[in-house]
């Protein structure tokens, strides 16, 4: 178990704060790929410009 003083104020240690972020990180992009294709998708349907 880390030390009190290897903590950051969120409780995570260094290598924990990282890979929270890199999970953090992938579902992000994956949320931004789904959101355009939808876009594209709902554009190619009913195009609004």
């Amino acid at each position: 178990m880390a030390d009190k003083t290897d903590l950051s104020f969120t409780g995570l240690t260094d290598q924990q704060a990282q890979e929270l972020h890199s999970v953090y990180m992938s579902g992000l992009w994956l949320f931004v790929a789904i959101a355009l294709v939808a876009h594209i998708a709902v554009y190619i349907w009913r195009p609004w410009f």
